[in-house]
């Protein structure tokens, strides 16, 4: 899949890798921010002896950011965890139908999954929901999170099975080659 992933020349497809990049650098860079707000909340609280207020809280939500962004860049690498029990033992062309038809799957749970963020987004954002803690922030920054990470591994999804279907075509006796 990398090959293809490299080599697509559709815009759309292009900007998708793009995102997912750019995603998977944000999560990257949201797991160092909070291994770093953990470190100064550990000076603070037991070597300054002064209460903290907002690093639990931050880190929490910057690791589901990275975690939900992360996605979508993880499975652009194909890095996703896959249990190989059954198709170790699956011919190359059955493997590919099986991973179009679980991809399939997966796409639609992770639309359902940006559908629904993005409905409990706007519940929040209308109704100026707030943390019930001490730093009370607002409930649509860290809410924001579910639909953009899913709606974004939603569209890798689509690179991925345009990927595979584009396999299977060339896989085809007489059916033309992608170089």
């Amino acid at each position: 899949m990398a090959e293809l992933a490299a080599g697509r020349r559709n815009p759309f497809f292009r900007a998708v890798d793009l995102l997912s990049n750019l995603a998977g650098y944000a999560s990257a860079l949201a797991i160092l921010l909070a291994t770093l707000v953990i470190v100064e909340q550990v000076v603070v609280r037991y070597v300054l002896r002064q209460p903290t207020i907002w690093q639990v809280e931050f880190a929490v939500y910057l690791l589901i950011g990275a975690t939900f962004l992360g996605a979508a860049y993880g499975l652009k690498e194909n890095s996703h965890i896959n249990i190989e029990l059954i198709t170790t033992h699956l011919a190359p062309g059955a493997k590919r139908w099986l991973d179009l038809f679980t991809s399939v799957v997966a796409l639609w749970f992770c639309a359902y999954l940006a559908w629904k963020g993005a409905v409990m987004w706007w519940e929040a954002y209308e109704g100026g929901w707030r943390t019930s803690s001490l730093w009370s922030i607002p409930l649509t920054y860290p809410y924001a999170i579910l639909p953009i990470g899913m709606g974004l591994t939603s569209l890798q999804y689509v690179a991925k099975i345009a990927d595979r279907i584009t396999e299977l075509r060339g896989s085809r006796p007489g059916a033309p080659r992608r170089e």
